[in-house]
């Protein structure tokens, strides 16, 4: 059984929206995302594809296809995992996103 990623959403002024694929925590603290999506397409980083669930990848491709159809799409129902807050920015440690019930 494999975890569930960590999943990160971000605005960057080349790209526009990108949505990563971690590991676990870890990796994404240090930015090492195995998988990421934005408009241009999909971007993988492992040593091999069946390094990275089935599920992910199909994610990632449908998160692309949403960018790619609308670059500022509201994609944050994607995350699981943001910056905190500091000093007014997001860029404190990563939290998880606690999701809305109801």
């Amino acid at each position: 059984m494999i975890d569930p990623p960590v999943i990160t959403v971000t605005s960057t002024i080349m790209d526009g929206t990108v949505v990563r694929w971690f590991r676990n925590l870890g990796e994404a603290e240090l930015q090492q995302p195995v998988l990421a999506a934005s408009r241009h397409g999909v971007s993988v980083h492992a040593p091999y594809l069946t390094d990275i669930a089935d599920t992910w990848v199909a994610d990632a491709r449908r998160a692309h296809e949403e960018l790619r159809r609308d670059r500022r799409a509201n994609m944050t129902g994607w995350a699981t995992h943001q910056q905190r807050e500091v000093t007014g920015f997001r860029s404190g440690p990563l939290e998880p996103i606690k999701k809305k019930e109801g």
